[in-house]
């Protein structure tokens, strides 16, 4: 004789389909959560990072617990020119520019920096350029980047605003790190280095 299973003991498939429905909303909202409260999104206005970033990228920057190192990419809100702006962390508090317009090199603490990510490797006259920091016997900007502030450079030396011209900017301005490209008409979608 074969025994029956009672209903109560088999799995509805309303059941099943409730409980995975409930899974996958709970998901996507603490995915929701936490993009909202450690990544934000913003756009590249114009060719100052080229050919890293280009106009109208759109990016994911992370801000939560964020401390600037060289190399990175930041946004930061530039108070000398009154919008956000993208750029990339040369130094920090406490170390030594030095930007070579003669062998167009930039060096930190006297060590050359490898700048694979440039657009140009030269670079041009100090025309609209802080003069207060350029020796033209020598040919070179210098610059001691106060501790608590970091001095930013765009990767498009040549048509760049940055703090060459404004100096360092203090950490405080830093929004954050440029981590991710999402959207992109020049380059490809991924992360940002």
């Amino acid at each position: 004789m074969i025994m029956a299973e009672k209903r109560e003991d088999i799995p509805r498939f309303t059941d099943n389909v409730l409980e995975w429905t409930l899974v996958v909303v709970n998901s996507i909202v603490a995915v929701l959560i936490a993009t909202t409260l450690f990544f934000s999104r913003v756009s590249v206005d114009g060719e100052s990072m080229e050919n890293t970033l280009f106009d109208g990228d759109k990016l994911v920057i992370s801000w939560f617990m964020y401390q600037p190192e060289n190399g990175d990419i930041v946004i930061c809100d530039s108070k000398a020119l009154g919008k956000l702006i993208v750029k990339r962390v040369i130094a920090v508090g406490g170390q030594k520019v030095t930007v070579d317009y003669k062998s167009a090199t930039v060096s930190v603490d006297g060590e050359v920096i490898d700048e694979p990510y440039l657009k140009y490797h030269a670079l041009d006259d100090m025309g609209g350029y802080d003069m207060t920091y350029y020796d033209p016997e020598r040919e070179v900007f210098e610059y001691d980047v106060p501790e608590g502030e970091v001095f930013l450079l765009g990767d498009n030396r040549n048509h760049s605003s940055d703090s060459r011209v404004f100096g360092a900017v203090s950490e405080n301005d830093i929004i954050g790190k440029a981590v991710y490209r999402f959207h992109s008409d020049e380059a490809k979608t991924g992360f940002v280095s």
